[in-house]
């Protein structure tokens, strides 16, 4: 108790240091927003929008080279204007003529596309009717202009005319304005399904609902009607066993060009068993992964390639992906007894949640790298927990070291391990404080994790930092000059929007960064990387968006919870995956801005922390359990929502 007060010096010190340290880190990085070129972020200003030619948006990728767009606008002046002036910022380069006349033109420089020009009309601007036409030519993404002037009416946005030829005129639209792919609506609203599906649901619903209402009047063991209740390791041996009938039954029936970027892995893999070495990251595709799924895949490659046609080892080698997908919930399971150790009630929940999250069910079925990753980092979360658990005993260098082998491992499965590095440092520093040590005893554990890991994946990091400078390589040295993508730039709509993934969420993530990360952890939103079919039972997987809906207020509910009940024996496991959650959000919204393609940033590289998930699902639902009535129609909800889930990606 004498002790108390240091302590909690030293934790607010350590809270103060970090909220610190995000706050410089995250303005420095807006500055690099603002000043660098590459990143294309289109904001309004002065009452003027960024507009652009109004076209669907097109899912396919685009071959590299430029682009042109005549924007055009008529207006009066009721008096006589000199020394006019026009503020112009395009993307990328623009000639502007006022009433026929080209009044300027800037260079071909597309990296200096971030400059605003104050054009100088040369000329006295006549009461009268006025056009003028400005000519953006952008490369590797569509034209986009904003305008305005302080002595003229004229302000991009309502009014503007749009032509891709300068003989067919549009109305131009807002740059923030982005419509669905056209093939979206050919599939049902989140509605229409949900409708389609609603017998089974009802079924469901009513069984589960009756089930729970009944054994809550009975909480007397002797006076139960069920004399057995489901323990925790029933249902974790139940979905291992329905999650391997799903997957074996997929492998014969799913299609086999089903897979973001499946023919790139599986050329990866064939590399190095035809020619025995690792490629160079230009060689191809998908070459500049890190090496250890395609090291690991090769001997059965390199067996099947032997007896069998290349679509069906495609469909076999998903072995490897469906193994680690059921150690990750053997994983959740783990986490669940650990966290939740006295209730069997949110541990059963938290196993449900994790078994049938949907990003982890259809990751699996097809061959990819993010599954092996998504394993280890989901290891290292496991061994991170009782760090942060009250009563933590004090650990040996042996335990470090392992945490150091499992991460080095992640890294060398996948580069989306790296986040990792900042948690472990704050688990570390919070370790050491509840252990009573000064903070610079942490020293010791850091550098045996960091060292065990380099010396694993270290060599992989600086051959990918020699390359390319940094360690987050995209392979867009040998490939951005061949290709683009839609929507090629940013807004901030695109940043804060949500709400289209609950209506049209099949490609509703290329919307906005909210809908993409919903559309692709509750359901599967990009379609595996197809553009004309959904490979899944499309009802289940687009009612699923409706129907997690009760997930998603669970862990809001934990989250909120968490911080008003400061006597949660689980609270700092929930405060630790909210926060791991939110630092993988940070990135991915990081990689959002950096790459402006539909493709380019999804939840997937979140399947590592399928744990996380689990635990604040798990918190979150314990208020709804409190009350018969509310805890017996939260289950029946909760469990029809697991019935689609399963049922979704089963393909008949």
């Amino acid at each position: 108790m004498n002790r108390f007060p240091e302590i909690l010096r030293k934790n607010v010190l350590i809270v103060v240091l970090i909220i610190a340290a995000i706050a410089v880190l995250g303005g420095l990085r807006i500055m690099f927003y603002v000043k660098s070129p590459n990143i294309i972020f289109l904001a309004n200003r002065a009452g003027a929008q960024w507009i652009k030619y109004d076209s669907e948006f097109e899912l396919e990728t685009k071959q590299a080279g430029r682009t042109k767009c005549e924007f055009k606008y008529i207006f009066n002046t009721s008096e006589q204007v000199d020394n006019a002036r026009i503020n112009v910022q395009v993307l990328k380069s623009a000639q502007i003529l006022f009433d026929g006349v080209k009044v300027f033109s800037s260079t071909d420089e597309f990296d200096k596309w971030k400059q605003v020009y104050n054009v100088k009309l040369p000329f006295t601007v006549e009461s009268g009717p006025h056009e003028i036409i400005i000519i953006v030519t952008s490369e590797n993404s569509y034209p986009a202009v904003i305008a305005y002037s302080d002595n003229l009416p004229l302000r991009t946005g309502r009014g503007w005319l749009a032509s891709n030829d300068g003989k067919k005129w549009l109305m131009a639209v807002p740059a923030s304005q982005i419509k669905l792919p056209a093939i979206s609506k050919n599939y049902p609203s989140s509605t229409e399904a949900l409708v389609k599906i609603l017998p089974y649901l009802v079924i469901v619903f009513i069984v589960v609902l009756l089930i729970s209402l009944f054994t809550n009047l009975y909480e007397d063991k002797t006076r139960r009607f069920f004399g057995w209740r489901p323990e925790p390791s029933h249902i974790r041996w139940t979905l291992l066993f329905l999650w391997t009938v799903l997957a074996f039954n997929n492998m014969f029936k799913l299609n086999f060009q089903v897979g973001t970027d499946g023919w790139g892995h599986i050329e990866y893999i064939d590399y190095i068993v035809t020619k025995g070495s690792l490629p160079r990251f230009f060689e191809g595709w998908q070459m500049h992964q890190a090496p250890l799924n395609y090291i690991l895949s090769a001997p059965l490659y390199a067996f099947l390639i032997k007896w069998f046609d290349l679509p069906s080892i495609v469909k076999i080698m998903v072995i490897i992906p469906v193994t680690c997908g059921l150690l990750q919930i053997e994983i959740v399971y783990r986490t669940a007894r650990l966290v939740f150790a006295d209730r069997k009630d949110l541990q059963i929940i938290a196993i449900v949640t994790g078994s049938l999250l949907p990003i982890h069910t259809y990751l699996c079925q097809y061959v990819g790298n993010e599954p092996l990753a998504a394993f280890f980092i989901s290891l290292v979360i496991l061994l991170c927990l009782p760090l942060i658990m009250p009563g933590q005993k004090e650990r040996q260098n042996g335990y470090f070291i392992l945490i150091g082998l499992i991460w080095g491992l992640a890294l060398l499965s996948k580069l989306t391990a790296a986040p990792l590095g900042l948690v472990l440092l704050i688990v570390l520093a919070f370790y050491t404080i509840s252990m009573g040590k000064p903070l610079k005893l942490m020293l010791k554990p850091l550098i045996i994790i960091f060292g065990v890991s380099m010396l694993i994946a270290g060599w992989y990091c600086f051959q990918i930092y020699i390359y390319a400078g940094n360690i987050f390589v995209e392979n867009k040295h040998s490939q951005i000059l061949q290709w683009w993508q839609e929507p090629d730039y940013r807004t901030w709509s695109q940043i804060l929007s949500f709400g289209q993934s609950l209506i049209h969420p099949v490609y509703s993530g290329v919307s906005s960064f909210w809908n993409m990360l919903y559309s692709t952890l509750w359901l599967d939103g990009f379609n595996s990387g197809l553009v004309d079919f959904i490979p899944w039972n499309y009802n289940f997987m687009i009612a699923g968006a409706l129907l997690a809906l009760l997930p998603s207020v669970f862990i809001l509910t934990g989250c909120i919870s968490i911080w008003l009940n400061k006597n949660n024996v689980y609270r700092t496991t929930v405060i630790f995956s909210m926060g791991t959650i939110a630092l993988y959000f940070a990135v991915l919204l990081d990689n959002y801005i950096l790459n402006p393609i539909y493709s380019g940033t999804k939840a997937h590289y979140t399947l590592g922390l399928l744990p996380c998930y689990a635990i604040l699902v798990a918190a979150g639902a314990e208020p709804f359990l409190r009350n018969k009535i509310i805890r017996s129609f939260a289950l029946a909800l909760f469990a029809c929502w697991a019935f689609a889930a399963y049922a979704a990606y089963f393909v008949v």
